[in-house]
Order: structure tokens, then sequence, then C-alpha cells
């Protein structure tokens, strides 16, 4: 028997009621699942600087403190700590890669998106800007290349106002969600946000690319502003950094100090941050322009060429880094094989609490037992860090 329409309306309302009930109960079960506890506790147990209890900056001064609507974007683990989309870029053939880098982000509370890696033996020369260097690594340079601009692409495809991209071995500390806010509150302030006001994006506007793993990282040097996060239990002490290129000058700061700076560009893309308009001037300028070198090298260059304004904003000692995991040294690049050496175990280059050291602690909620690479070289995790804004150096 077909009912009339006004008879319908009561199940359709009692449906649509039912419905949006189950979608909250399995958006919740769903959240629950996905935030293992011990992300909060670890987020908890590193000590944030603490903000004045008001605002005394002066009108039109620079933000020196993070507005209660960026710091709940960057909670929110749907926006992906901060950013519309977090990609790792990942080979289909590395299974392993991809395993190891998914289980970090679950323990670390955020969502990875893959981007397939690409090989560069499958592409036509017709789809290059520019003409390769033949070599026995060419085809895996551009593979790399093509993997990070179809990053951009992404970007632009799907119009996102801005996206975190990691490569398959990245590694970063498990207080990497509470760094997160301190490099927000140092962006901010790099990218002369006015006090008081809330930006589009936490960590600032206007900025094209956050650079925060690499394995160097020039600042502009007409530029002397700083950020300084003293006594930061996950920087690297000095013995222990490693580095292939040109990096501040850290000479002025004490063993635990962690600085931000506009930058010149770096080496190595172990991840970083692109905006919208930073994606759409990487492709112009290195898919449709004239070019043929490795991917990080012309992302240096975006940097450090300013007429291309494209600002970049970085942070040493770095945030993320490469991981090299227990067993053959053969699997650590996809580009390069150096001497095969087998590894009993892994290590994180400059990272000092290796979330992917600590998984199986984080997994079971221990952090207690969480590990540092330097044992009694570093703060303890719950000491508080000093965050201070220099315009110049000071002694």
């Amino acid at each position: 028997m077909l009912l009339k329409e006004n008879s319908k309306k009561p199940f359709f309302i009692v449906a649509l009621a039912l419905s949006f009930i189950l979608s909250l109960l399995f958006l919740q079960r769903r959240h629950d699942l996905s935030l293992p506890r011990s992300v909060g506790q670890i987020a908890n147990s590193v000590t944030k600087p603490k903000p004045d209890e008001k605002d005394t900056a002066p009108l039109g001064s620079k933000q020196t403190r993070l507005p209660e609507a960026s710091i709940k974007a960057l909670q929110n683990e749907t926006l992906g700590v901060g950013f519309e989309k977090v990609y790792v870029i990942n080979l289909p053939k590395r299974t392993d890669k991809l395993d190891a880098i998914r289980v970090a982000a679950s323990v670390t509370g955020f969502n990875l998106e893959v981007i397939e890696g690409q090989n560069g033996a499958d592409m036509s020369p017709k789809a290059l800007p520019g003409p390769f260097k033949e070599g026995e690594m060419r085809d895996n340079i551009v593979g790399c290349w093509r993997s990070h601009m179809q990053a951009a692409h992404n970007i632009v495809n799907n119009r996102l106002s801005s996206a975190l991209i990691f490569e398959d071995d990245a590694d970063w500390d498990v207080s990497f969600r509470s760094q997160l806010l301190n490099f927000a509150t140092g962006s901010q302030w790099l990218l002369n946000t006015p006090s008081g006001t809330t930006p589009h994006s936490p960590y600032g506007d206007d900025w094209d690319l956050l650079w925060l793993g690499h394995c160097a990282l020039a600042p502009i040097e007409t530029d002397p502003r700083r950020v300084l996060f003293e006594n930061d239990p996950s920087t690297t002490p000095f013995v222990h950094r490693f580095n292939m290129g040109k990096i501040p000058d850290m000479s002025h700061y004490d063993n635990t100090t962690r600085i931000m700076y506009a930058s010149d560009g770096g080496t190595c893309l172990y991840s970083y941050a692109l905006s919208y308009r930073g994606a759409q001037k990487i492709l112009f300028h290195l898919s449709m322009s004239y070019y043929h070198r490795p991917v990080d090298f012309g992302i240096r260059e975006m940097c450090e060429i300013h007429s291309r304004n494209f600002r970049c904003i970085g942070v040493f000692p770095q945030m993320v880094d490469s991981h090299r995991g227990a067993g053959s040294s053969s699997k650590d690049s996809d580009i390069s094989h150096g001497e095969e050496k087998d590894r009993k175990k892994g290590f994180s280059y400059n990272i000092v609490r290796s979330t992917r050291l600590n998984v199986g602690h984080l997994i079971d909620g221990k952090i207690d037992e969480v590990e540092s690479q330097w044992p009694g070289e570093v703060p303890e995790m719950e000491d508080n860090i000093k965050i201070s804004f220099r315009e110049k150096f000071q002694d």
C-alpha cells in the first residue's frame, strides 16, 4: 500500500534523528579508539610554556601567545595537528616503511593519507621539466622529485589551505604534539601576527613552507629574529647532532635550547608543511618551469631566492628526522645504496625520545618507561620550557 506524503514525515524524522544519534556514537567511539591514552598523558607531562594570565603586550605588537582558537585547531585530530591533511610519501613496494610510520602516527594521535611514491623509470621524458643528469641514481632522483610534486599537486587539486608532508622513514619525539603548540607560537610571532588576533592558520598566515624535518637548515642572514625554547627536554645535545649543510650558529645558546627563524632553505625533506599558495609556487617553479635537480635542492632555492616571495619558517635542532631500523642497512634509503651492515638496534638522528623506538611503551600506555636515546644528557620530560622572542641577538 502506498503511503500519503504527509504520513511519511514522522517516519522520516524518526529515521533522521536515529541516524544522527548513531553517527555521534560512532564518531565518539572512533575518537576513543584513535587517540591512545598515552597521547594525552605525554602532552600533559611535557610542560608547555605558561602564558601570562593576561596579555599585557602593547597595542600593535606581535603575538607572543596562542589564541584559544589556534590551540583548539592544533589539538583537533580531524584537522591533522593544525593542517587539513597529513600525507606520507611511500613507495608501494615498501610496505615495511608504511606499517612503521602508520603505527608511529597512531600512537601520536593523527591520521596519515598515503601519496604513492613514483618510480622514475616509469616516467615519460616528456613529463620532466628538464634533463635530469644520467647516472646510477637518476631514476630514484626523478621518482623522489615527482613524489613531492604530487604532494603539492594534491594540495592544489583538493584546494587545501595547508598540509603536512612526511617521508616514510621519518621519526619524531614522543612530545611532537606539544612541540607543535610551541612551534605555532613561534611562527605566529615570526609572521608578525598582530597581538590579540586569531589568524586563519594556527601557525599564522602568509607562510609558504614550514620546514620541520631536515638535515640542515640555514637562517636568512639579514633577519636576526629568533624565537628561543630554553630548557627544552626534546632538544638534541650538541655532541649528538648530525647535519649535512649550513645550520645556525648555536654557540650563543646552551645545550637544551631550540630556536626558530625565517629560513633561507636547507637539505632533506623528512617533514614539511605547505600552504595552498606554497604548493602553487612549487608546482610552477619546479614542475612547470625548467628544473633538473634533486627536489630538496629546488625547495631550498624556493626559500633562498627571495624574488620568488616564498616564505619559509624553520626550526633547529629539527623536530623530525630519519629513522634507521634494526636489520640490514640496505633497507634505509630508496634513493642511494651505501655499504651494507647488519644493525642490531635501530636509531633515529637528532630525536631525543624517539616515537619509533618507544612504540611498544606507547601502545601499552607506559609513558613512565619512555626512553631517551641519550639517558642523563637531557632534561626530564616534565621540566619547564621557557619561550623568549628576540628581535636581534642578545648576550
